[in-house]
């Protein structure tokens, strides 16, 4: 029986006082029942987690798809030279060797992409990696390449340098990132005048956190409360189901960071997120332009 005992003297005198023993029998079971109720609500997140997840990676299956089929289409090129070489008479030794390297890269990145593809879908219990946020964005905006060709859309990136280590979950914090790419592109595709451009920036914000930044020139939000959009089950989709932005902003609050929207002048929205830093570790960033689509 899990007990309180306890014993106190009468102000100044120590020939009197008094002692107790409480029951916490009651208030352990209490305890114990809410401690049951934050697993099963951490469960759930998880599973709506994953389901959003994989939802998402079935939106992008043409650009999977286009994806893991550039190397592929690379590793048998550089095999049917490597044997023309073979064959020759007298054979290229050299050329073979070299059709032969550039087979083997290929093939590795082949299952560099599918790794990140199944990683992305299977389910599997949050990680606390040391993990570099530029590299992250570059291998999403990969998987989004050809919703980005087929919607027109033109994908600016400016990834700061020297940027601390974040320590966190890679598949969540993709599926964060890949979410408000995906979201970003839906919101073009219904611009019909003037460029339809998206922003992707990183950077450093204080105190000791690194800064991520969707800015779009789509239709906007609304002026009046843009937290709506991160109410579960609040959708401008029409066969939506409200909850991504909400299982981000969970996602990034669990990593002890911060989501929120704001309107991008002079039209359009920005999605930010804040992540704390894993201090003393830098890393150099990708480069600054325009992200090459085709």
């Amino acid at each position: 029986m899990p007990v309180l005992v306890g014993a106190a003297t009468f102000g100044g005198r120590h020939d009197q006082g008094m002692a107790f023993v409480v029951d916490l029998t009651e208030r352990k079971r209490a305890q114990e029942k809410i401690r049951e109720s934050e697993r099963r609500y951490s469960k759930l997140q998880m599973e709506l987690a994953h389901v959003n997840r994989v939802t998402t990676m079935g939106e992008l299956s043409v650009s999977i798809a286009h994806e893991v089929m550039q190397p592929i289409a690379a590793t048998v090129n550089n095999a049917q030279a490597a044997l023309h070489f073979l064959n020759a008479q007298p054979p290229n030794l050299e050329g073979a060797r070299e059709a032969l390297g550039a087979t083997v890269k290929a093939g590795n990145r082949s299952a560099d992409i599918i790794g990140r593809i199944r990683a992305l879908v299977k389910k599997a219990p949050p990680s606390k990696d040391a993990l570099e946020i530029n590299g992250a964005i570059l291998e999403c905006i990969a998987l989004t390449r050809c919703e980005i060709v087929n919607n027109g859309v033109s994908v600016q990136t400016q990834l700061a340098e020297g940027l601390p280590l974040i320590q966190g979950d890679r598949v969540q914090l993709q599926q964060v990132i890949l979410n408000l790419i995906v979201n970003a592109i839906e919101a073009l595709s219904g611009v019909d005048e003037g460029a339809r451009e998206l922003l992707i920036r990183t950077g450093k914000a204080e105190p000791d956190a690194v800064l991520v930044a969707v800015q779009d020139c789509g239709p906007g939000l609304d002026p009046a409360n843009p937290e709506h959009l991160f109410e579960a089950f609040h959708t401008t989709k029409p066969d939506g189901m409200g909850m991504g932005l909400s299982i981000c902003r969970a996602i990034v609050e669990s990593h002890g960071g911060r989501l929120w929207a704001t309107a991008n002048e002079p039209r359009g929205a920005v999605f930010q997120l804040t992540l704390p830093s894993k201090r003393d570790e830098a890393v150099t960033a990708g480069p600054t332009g325009q992200m090459p689509v085709a």
